[in-house]
């Protein structure tokens, strides 16, 4: 080689260093993740102990665990940056526009920017603005919201050198950021968001709408679009909406949310589920498509465990699909029953959709697990139908040897240590023995002390792995639920689920006709917004008209939780199928294709759960 050719030009070792530092950085964010969700498992276990052995109860740590997770989720909002974590639509990433695909990105960056700006400037003023100690652990009120300026910092950081490694589009990350700042500085200098003669809903909708279409984050298009109704109609100042998010997110009953995916990731990368599988096989896998009935009863089980969808799709696609596929189960077919079966574990408890919704409507937890268990078997049933009359018709996945009794009772015995978790949970919140909080850590733990130590199926780096996506996951899930509150501060301000309640009726009254209507507009969102994201624009504004019409709030949660989550199985989102499409090796759009007989058997299964209650009501009162 020669001297010329080894050397570095200045460009090119800036490049290097900036990558350098935004490597460090992301491992240091990781650790301090990992490091409070560690926390919130100690601290939510220690309370269990405190109470339960020692019959005493720590004051502190409930609070401790709130102020854990609002850490969380805006330290996590930095590193979603970063990993390109931020749930988005997607509506031009395919676009064979390179030119326009780049000005959009450029908008959408801009926004994100600017947005970031505003909560920066907010955070720090509501950081020095609120006094005062908390009630339990007597800790200064502002160290509570001190992340959110710091964490916003990060945010504007990362998104300025997202190209920093490619020189054609340094630039554009610079001046998307540059751009922000800007319009921030235009804003407040001159105080040109004003609106008149018009409705703070109109304006935050097509603000919503607007970012939509630009692609950006949806977390961060709330949040823009709040911010725009408030400041152009001055219905909250900035920092009551910096407030109005940390409010919102801190909710004792969403720290089941980052508990019970962690046990779910502890589960998957350990042999509890392959236990689960083996029991299934023992039970279903000798009838005709007998790996598919297989994969939907296993989902059912695991629907019992731990509430997520996304890592039972994964697992599926890691696990079943390529067994399936060497016993001649066509691709397309295998990786669309992963997808559709996938999505059980949201409708059977625990189940993390159906905390949001509880958190939302403020309804019983207990109440609406009960609710989920007929419909999520109904829906089970529905989909086991049509794994047999596919595969009897394209002739594969031929019946088997029946098991014997030895071995059904041999595969329920090592699938007993888990299954144990089902009767725990179901059990222990039905007679208030414990919240779902405390059964979602008592769950993380006995999956942690399981997975480690009884069965050893995973090292100490690989649980630092697991526990880092539980999380990014959990912190992203949550900045939803916070960007979501000032959203919705402004359409109750201006009574729009009031106005809606009055609009509606006067043209329907029957509860059976509003349901339909709820359905299909709930199907259509689906399609265009990921669960929480929708459930937590839609449920304030129908939560009201089911109330009127006298709907029960706990069958619709079901019905809402059951009908979003199809919406993993068509596209643009399609995130089931997304999951197990990439794993697979496959292109997504034959799996949505081959998702079809699924999707249509699951609307007939909702269908069911919608005009009869007592599927999921008839069990909360013999229950309750």
């Amino acid at each position: 080689m020669t001297p010329q050719a080894s050397v570095v030009r200045p460009a090119d070792r800036a490049s290097i260093a900036v990558e350098r530092i935004l490597r460090r950085l992301d491992q240091a964010l990781v650790a301090i993740c990992v490091l409070l969700l560690v926390a919130i498992i100690l601290d939510v276990f220690a309370g269990v102990i405190s109470r339960y052995v020692f019959n005493a109860s720590l004051r502190w740590t409930e609070e401790l665990g709130q102020w854990l997770y609002i850490w969380l989720i805006f330290i996590g909002i930095a590193l979603g940056h970063r990993r390109k974590a931020h749930i988005t639509i997607g509506l031009y990433e395919n676009l064979d526009a390179p030119r326009l695909r780049r000005v959009l990105t450029f908008l959408s960056h801009s926004i994100v920017a600017y947005t970031t700006l505003l909560v920066i400037t907010s955070g720090w003023a509501i950081t020095w603005l609120i006094g005062g100690s908390s009630p339990a652990l007597q800790w200064p009120t502002w160290v509570k919201y001190i992340i959110v300026p710091a964490s916003g910092c990060l945010c504007l950081a990362f998104l300025a050198l997202e190209g920093f490694h490619d020189v054609r589009e340094r630039f554009w990350s610079i001046a998307a950021v540059a751009l922000g700042i800007a319009l921030y500085v235009l804003t407040e200098t001159f105080d040109i968001i004003r609106f008149e003669n018009t409705s703070p809903t109109l304006v935050m909708s097509v603000a919503f709408v607007a970012t939509i279409v630009l692609n950006v984050p949806i977390g961060y298009g709330l949040l823009f679009s709040a911010y725009v109704a408030t400041l152009g109609f001055e219905l909250l100042p900035p920092p009551a909406v910096v407030q109005n998010m940390v409010n919102g997110a801190g909710q004792f009953l969403l720290l089941a949310i980052p508990l019970f995916l962690a046990a779910g990731a502890l589960m998957n990368s350990g042999t509890l589920t392959s236990r689960i599988i083996d029991l299934a096989v023992a039970f279903v896998g000798h009838l005709r498509g007998g790996l598919g009935h297989v994969a939907v009863l296993q989902s059912t089980i695991y629907g019992g465990i731990s509430g997520s969808s996304g890592s039972d799709a994964a697992m599926h696609a890691k696990v079943l699909v390529p067994e399936m596929t060497r016993r001649g189960y066509p691709l397309p077919f295998s990786c669309a029953l992963s997808a559709a079966s996938s999505i059980l574990p949201n409708v059977i408890p625990p189940s993390i959709a159906m905390l949001l919704y509880a958190a939302i409507t403020d309804v019983s937890v207990g109440r609406l697990f009960v609710a989920g268990i007929g419909p999520g078997l109904l829906l089970a049933l529905c989909l086991m139908v049509t794994v047999h009359i596919i595969a009897k018709r394209q002739g594969f996945g031929a019946p088997a040897a029946r098991a014997s009794l030895g071995e059904r009772a041999r595969a329920f015995a090592r699938a007993t240590p888990v299954l144990v978790i089902v009767v725990f949970i179901l059990g222990g919140i039905r007679f208030g023995v414990f919240t779902p909080t405390e059964a979602g850590v008592v769950t993380a733990v006995w999956a942690f002390v399981l997975g480690k130590f009884a069965y050893r199926s995973y090292d100490w780096a690989r649980l630092y792995e697991l526990i880092a996506e539980s999380a990014l996951e959990a912190a992203l899930i949550g900045f939803l639920v916070a960007v979501a509150s000032p959203f919705a501060w402004v359409l109750i301000a201006e009574q729009t689920p009031q106005y809606l309640v009055e609009t509606l009726i006067g043209y329907v009254a029957d509860p059976w006709a509003i349901l339909f209507m709820m359905n299909i507009l709930m199907l259509i969102v689906g399609t265009a917004l990921e669960l929480p994201a929708a459930m937590l624009i839609l449920v304030p504004l129908f939560v009201p008209i089911i109330q009127h019409v006298g709907i029960d709030p706990i069958h619709f949660g079901v019905v809402v939780v059951a009908n979003l989550m199809f919406g993993g199985l068509t596209p643009p989102v399609g995130v089931l199928v997304f999951i197990v499409a990439s794993i697979a090796r496959i292109p997504a759009n034959a799996v949505f294709r081959a998702c079809l007989p699924f999707l249509l058997a699951l609307i007939v299964g909702l269908a069911v759960i919608t005009y009869v209650p007592a599927l999921s009501i008839g069990l909360v009162r013999l229950t309750f």
